[in-house]
């Protein structure tokens, strides 16, 4: 192996681990705050197919992930919007993060923070990544911050190969 080669080898190591390490501080700082309410799945819905949207006592969140079919290893359009009940005291959201997880295999962090595009619609970019299975369920938790914690609304979907 020549040098160029054992370099360029070291230095992919290097820069993977700095960013496992990186992805993981931030996994575990969101995780460190108080959760203040983590909402049940919705089985019915399908985000291969459409938005999907959980609804509790203070208002509803619709997640859109495109494009549908929702790919592998390709740029994924992420939306997240929130609707408020008039009559409920509302908590004001102050950040959105995306976890993407497998549901049946760990395929490490995946975490896409948000930025506020309009009132109460954050959007963002991420990726999926490679897996071997033909068929992997994924659960996208939603992560909404806010002064007294942490809303989590999880949505399930399953990705498909297509060969």
């Amino acid at each position: 192996m020549d040098k160029r080669t054992l370099f360029m080898a070291i230095l992919s190591v290097v820069l993977i681990g700095v960013l496992l390490s990186l992805a993981y501080y931030k996994n575990q700082q969101a995780q460190s705050q108080q959760v203040l309410l983590r909402l049940t799945v919705d089985q019915s819905c399908d985000l291969q197919k459409s938005d999907c949207s959980l609804k509790w006592a203070e208002g509803e969140i619709t997640l859109s992930i495109t494009p549908r079919p929702i790919p592998l290893v390709k740029p994924l359009q992420i939306a997240v919007q929130l609707k408020s009940r008039p009559e409920a005291e509302t908590k004001q959201v102050q950040g959105v993060t995306v976890d993407f997880k497998g549901t049946t295999m760990n395929m490490g962090p995946n975490n896409v923070k948000l930025i506020e595009s309009a009132p109460n619609t954050w959007t963002g970019s991420g990726m999926l990544p490679v897996c071997i299975r033909n068929q992997m369920e994924w659960q996208a938790d939603v992560y909404l911050q806010t002064e007294q914690g942490i809303i989590i609304a999880p949505f399930i979907f399953i990705t498909r190969k297509h060969y």
